[in-house]
C-alpha cells in the first residue's frame, strides 16, 4: 500500500513523525492533532503524541494521554515502551537530580545510592549506555545492593527496548551475564 492509499490520519501521522525527527515539534503536534480529528479511534496517533510529549518534557500531558489509552494499546510493544519511559521519568523526578548526583558520585565512587539514582536520571534521558555502565559498576561491586536492584534495572531496560533495539538489549544482557561475582 503506497502512502497515498493510507487513511488520512495515517498520512498525517507519518508526516508528523518526519517533522518531529527533523526537530519541528510544533508542526508535528499540529499534524498529530489534525490526525486525531480525522480519526479519533487511531490510537497510534495518540501513542505518537505521548512520545512527542515525553521528548519535549511535557510529562504530565504524556502521562495523562497515555492513561486514556485502551488497555490493549498499553499492553502493545509501543505501549510498554512508553510506560517504561514514563516510569523512568517519574522515578528520576524523585531523586536529588542529575547534577547533584554526579557531584556525589565524583566525591565518592562507592556511593551506590547516588550511582543508582544517577542511572535512573540517565535512563529518563534515554542515555542507556551510561546508565548501564553505572548499574554494571554497582552490580560488580555489590551484587546484593537493594536486593539486586542494579541487575533488575538492566533487565527491565533490556525488556523495554527489545522491540525497537534488540541488538542493544542483547548487548546489555551479555554485559550483565559477563559480570563475575
Amino acid at each position: 500500500m503506497s502512502d497515498d492509499q493510507l487513511p488520512v490520519s495515517e498520512q498525517l501521522r507519518m508526516q508528523a513523525r518526519q517533522q518531529h525527527i527533523a526537530g519541528n515539534t510544533v508542526e508535528a503536534i499540529h499534524l498529530l492533532t489534525q490526525a486525531i480529528q480525522q480519526d479519533p479511534s487511531n490510537t497510534l496517533v495518540a501513542m505518537d503524541m505521548v512520545q512527542v510529549f515525553i521528548d519535549i518534557g511535557e510529562t504530565d500531558q504524556a502521562a495523562g494521554l497515555y492513561n486514556r489509552l485502551p488497555d490493549a494499546d498499553k499492553q502493545s510493544d509501543v505501549g510498554r515502551t512508553l510506560s517504561g519511559q514514563l516510569t523512568f521519568i517519574e522515578l528520576a523526578s524523585k531523586t536529588a537530580g542529575k547534577e547533584a548526583l554526579q557531584s556525589r558520585v565524583k566525591d565518592d565512587a562507592e556511593d551506590f545510592d547516588a550511582l543508582f539514582d544517577l542511572a535512573i536520571c540517565l535512563l529518563a534521558e534515554n542515555d542507556f549506555e551510561q546508565a548501564v555502565d553505572h548499574l554494571i559498576t554497582i552490580h560488580k561491586k555489590s551484587a546484593d545492593y537493594k536486593d539486586g536492584a542494579a541487575r533488575e534495572m538492566i533487565i527491565t531496560l533490556s525488556n523495554m527496548i527489545m522491540i525497537n533495539d534488540p541488538g542493544r538489549a542483547a548487548a546489555f544482557r551479555r554485559r550483565l551475564g559477563n559480570v563475575n561475582h
